[in-house]
């Protein structure tokens, strides 16, 4: 009967939830409390050793293990991953167990350790299949890791082997909307909630495909609803963010994407939204802000090294923008064009140079293309980089000639001076420095003599 009463909010749930179709935009990596089995959450042989198939002491050092993973549980410290897994590695040495062995890849993949926890993935399902939660640990390592094809593939199987699995659902669910398939998506995480009301993600996927679908207030309950399973579950203040940004209410969502940082300073998707949100602001310190902090994360990230460039552009700190620059066009080569009209702004409102600039304009136009560069600023930027070299070689020429002009007056008086001084007869008209006028005075007549 308490089955029954769980399960029925679900499917009203989902009876209320509409169909309506639209072609969304990639998902935000999925991040939920139920994203990996730990030891302690495995069932059955996952969390003890099989009695009487192994001996007596690989069962005691199974449950030694066992019980330094609850006593740091307990005391709520930071997982030790280091000791828990020298704690396996003791019952491995003693016996090999499958169980044991998934446990190892959880501790692995705690270190960060993500080929060392997949082969331990493996080698577990390979001794014993009916691991459920070794094979939904491997799916989500294969996420991490890029493999979202591999990882889709692990799931479906994990659903078509365990029928009654929620947490398979859910991740497929998760990664059938990132890819953009949101009927599949939707209807895998109705199916996640059948089987446990309290999945916090298929309530994300369905959350997050209201979004992209525009049911705002639907996407809005659903998130709201499900903070309350997860209250430190960062993706659902991000959704509520999103929800606001869409009516058009840039603070509200700022400060629900801010709340998601605050519960997790790594969620990235907050940190690209705030991205976006400081560069439409033009806010040029918190784009260098958010900007580092994502590339903490991911280096290799070439769109956000350009955006740090602009942002050190405006900052005043040009070598540094260059530099950013740089490293968007080696990572990205000509797939970002906007570096090289970036580049060139920079020359040529920063540094005054424009033949660095021109160069950098008409690199723009090659990579973008000819409809892209004449939408843009850069042929108008290239036409007045132009206009300027040109005035400043007529201002050169001028000044030239004026140097010459200045030059030929200096011999000519120079001429004069040695020619005065050689006692040759200065020209008509022309009178020595401190010579005596040649003009005689007039004089007044004699008297008659008397």
């Amino acid at each position: 009967m308490t089955t029954t009463r769980r399960i029925v909010p679900a499917i009203l749930l989902a009876g209320a939830i509409g169909c309506a179709g639209s072609r969304p935009r990639p998902a935000a990596a999925e991040r939920t409390e139920d994203r990996r089995a730990t030891p302690a959450q495995a069932q059955g042989a996952d969390t003890e050793a099989p009695a009487g198939a192994v001996g007596a002491r690989a069962q005691r050092l199974f449950a030694e293990a066992l019980k330094a993973q609850e006593d740091q549980q307990k005391l709520g410290v930071p997982t030790d991953w280091e000791h828990l897994e020298r704690k396996w590695r003791a019952v491995l040495d003693a016996d090999e167990i499958p169980e044991a062995r998934y446990n190892l890849g959880v501790a692995l993949e705690g270190q960060g350790d993500l080929a060392g926890a997949r082969a331990a993935y493996e080698r577990a399902l390979a001794a014993k299949p009916s691991l459920r939660h070794a094979a939904v640990n491997l799916g989500v390592l294969l996420e991490k890791q890029g493999d979202a094809r591999a990882a889709s593939a692990v799931y479906a199987a994990v659903v078509r082997d365990f029928p009654e699995d929620a947490i398979a659902r859910a991740r497929l669910a998760a990664l059938y909307r990132s890819s953009g398939q949101l009927d599949d998506a939707w209807r895998l995480a109705r199916e996640a909630l059948l089987r446990d009301p309290s999945s916090v993600g298929a309530n994300k996927v369905l959350a997050g495909v209201a979004v992209q679908r525009n049911e705002l207030e639907l996407a809005n309950l659903i998130a709201l609803r499900t903070q309350k399973l997860a209250p430190k579950d960062p993706e659902l203040p991000f959704i509520a963010g999103q929800v606001l940004a869409r009516r058009g209410d840039e603070a509200g969502a700022a400060a629900q994407y801010r709340k998601a940082l605050a519960l997790s300073g790594d969620y990235l998707p907050a940190r690209h939204a705030l991205l976006e949100a400081a560069k439409r602001k033009q806010a040029w310190g918190a784009v260098a802000e958010h900007a580092q902090a994502i590339l903490r994360v991911e280096p290799k990230n070439a769109a956000v090294h350009l955006a740090l460039g602009v942002a050190r552009r405006h900052l005043g700190k040009p070598d540094e923008a260059l530099a950013s620059y740089a490293e968007a066009e080696k990572l990205a080569g000509e797939a970002l064009p906007e570096v090289h009209l970036a580049r060139g702004v920079l020359f040529m409102r920063v540094k005054n140079e424009c033949q660095p600039a021109i160069e950098a304009f008409r690199a723009y136009a090659r990579a973008a293309g000819p409809v892209a560069a004449a939408e843009s600023t850069a042929p108008r930027l290239e036409r007045e980089c132009v206009q300027i070299l040109e005035e400043n070689r007529r201002a050169a020429e001028a000044a030239k000639q004026m140097q010459l002009d200045a030059e030929r007056k200096a011999a000519e008086e120079a001429a004069k001076k040695a020619g005065q001084g050689t006692g040759k007869p200065a020209p008509a008209g022309a009178q020595a420095p401190g010579a005596a006028s040649s003009r005689a005075a007039p004089t007044l007549p004699q008297s008659p003599a008397r």
